[in-house]
């Protein structure tokens, strides 16, 4: 691999309004080693030429009934869901990566669209019609905000309240965050510590991700044998923690080091 998908993703993270979809190949690349950068770029590019761009919802019909884009509801929890190559081959994927995939299109035609984390969900919002939410997952359906309640009621069974808070946009590193939690969820179930890994990597490089987080890699990489890597980490967080938390990641900075010999 000629690039550092990590390293691109960190350089991205500092642009607060970066392309989604580079962000999303840039773990799409971590997750399937082959993957080249600029073909992904032009595969996309020709699904936004296949659609119609003469209005918004001419697009959203284009890419969701004529090009056959659809939400996997047969195995969501399919870690391909989450890489943007895997959904344009495929054609299929969960809420969040489709709505990128919108996003990327849209933005290539002339329509601006940003993302609302909608607990349980993603939709996107038309920024020129900012009362008009798409739930791509369902084929690029409309919804207005009571339709944004209900479906949130469907979700949970109704035992949660809803708040408008819920409809906000929100930023493009809680939309990555939010991408790789999907899969942080996926690999720990799956006890598969190698893709949990670079996706917990990713995870820290995001502001709003807990500091626990970068524990819990610590100790994958001591599981992993990257007894080094693990004790920079330990010895990193002790400098930021709490007294009783900075003498245990000092201890475990050390039996890290330790194991290094």
């Amino acid at each position: 691999m000629a690039w550092d998908p990590a390293e691109k993703f960190g350089q991205l993270l500092q642009d607060d309004e970066f392309a989604l979809h580079e962000g999303a190949l840039c773990i799409a690349a971590l997750g399937c080693p082959d993957m080249d950068f600029d073909s992904e770029l032009v595969r996309l590019d020709a699904l936004a030429d296949r659609c119609d761009q003469s209005s918004r919802d001419r697009m959203l019909h284009s890419l969701f009934s004529e090009l056959g884009f659809h939400g996997n509801r047969v195995d969501y929890y399919d870690p391909r869901n989450s890489f943007l190559n895997e959904v344009m081959r495929r054609r299929t994927g969960i809420p969040i990566s489709l709505s990128v995939l919108a996003i990327a299109v849209g933005r290539r035609i002339g329509y601006q669209f940003e993302g609302i984390g909608l607990p349980g969900h993603f939709l996107i919002r038309d920024r020129g019609e900012p009362d008009a939410f798409i739930d791509v997952f369902a084929g690029g359906a409309l919804l207005d905000a009571q339709g944004c309640e209900e479906l949130f009621h469907q979700i949970t069974g109704g035992d949660k309240g809803f708040h408008p808070a819920y409809l906000a946009p929100v930023d493009h590193s809680s939309i990555m965050e939010r991408m790789l939690g999907n899969l942080r969820a996926i690999y720990a179930q799956n006890k598969d510590y190698a893709n949990l890994e670079w996706v917990l990597e990713l995870r820290t490089m995001c502001p709003s991700v807990p500091t626990g987080e970068a524990k819990q890699l610590g100790m994958i990489n001591m599981e992993r044998g990257r007894f080094d890597e693990a004790a920079r980490r330990f010895e990193e967080l002790a400098q930021v923690a709490e007294d009783d938390d900075e003498e245990q990641l000092q201890r475990l900075a050390t039996l890290a080091r330790a194991r290094m010999n």
